[in-house]
């Protein structure tokens, strides 16, 4: 039913943290991020809102909009399930952008066949972030801070918005494509090679319009 790849990213610019350190930001960040219907594994929004809060830094007088990278067992980590929806996103845009449309009858868009026919083994919850040598990390490289402007009852206002960083960063991690009895997967090797080059230009994480989260990727098909 499933063939699986071995999925590498090397970051060209830096891979920032984007999950709120602040308690209180923390659970009106996950709603805007929510999708309209919750999926019927998925975890609920408290339990996202428990896993959020037990995976973050305590941070002593944190800078105001202080965004970091989530800790398990000491190290840093991301949630494969932000991949699977980097794709998703990037197949959407390739999908009505790029794709020629199917010509045969019934022929599924690639946005749909990415939306149905890409996941990622249940045991594999977490991706650990990774520095050029394939060694995991317990702390980022560093911070920075970008000035932003907000929209406030008395007019726009500017502030500080302060992110966690990791330079030269890599994630490796398995990719699961649904795959006909015909032994044919729902999303070629060619189109799994585009996703990532347009992804790699799009970028993956925060702080993607100012050019970071880039990357290359490389991806190797598992034997069975």
């Amino acid at each position: 039913m499933w063939t699986e790849y071995d999925i590498e990213m090397k970051f060209l610019t830096r891979l920032c943290g984007s999950v709120p350190a602040d308690p209180d930001l923390q659970k009106r960040w996950l709603e805007s991020r929510q999708p309209k219907t919750k999926p019927a594994s998925g975890p609920s929004a408290d339990e996202l809102l428990t896993e959020v809060n037990n995976t973050t830094p305590t941070v002593e007088e944190e800078p105001p909009g202080f965004c970091v990278f989530q800790r398990h067992e000491g190290k840093l980590v991301l949630r494969q399930a932000t991949f699977r929806a980097h794709i998703k996103d990037c197949a959407r845009i390739l999908s009505s952008m790029y794709m020629k449309k199917g010509e045969e009858k019934g022929e599924r868009s690639f946005s749909v066949r990415a939306l149905n026919g890409v996941y990622y083994p249940p045991e594999n919850y977490w991706v650990p972030v990774l520095n050029s040598e394939g060694q995991t990390l317990d702390a980022p490289t560093g911070q920075f801070d970008k000035p932003i402007h907000v929209r406030t009852f008395q007019g726009e206002r500017s502030a500080l918005k302060t992110m966690e960083y990791v330079d030269n960063a890599m994630v490796r991690f398995v990719l699961r494509i649904l795959t006909h009895q015909s032994g044919k997967p729902v999303i070629t090797e060619k189109e799994l090679e585009e996703v990532f080059e347009y992804g790699g230009t799009h970028g993956y994480g925060g702080e993607r319009s100012d050019g970071q989260g880039r990357y290359t990727a490389t991806f190797k098909r598992r034997e069975t």
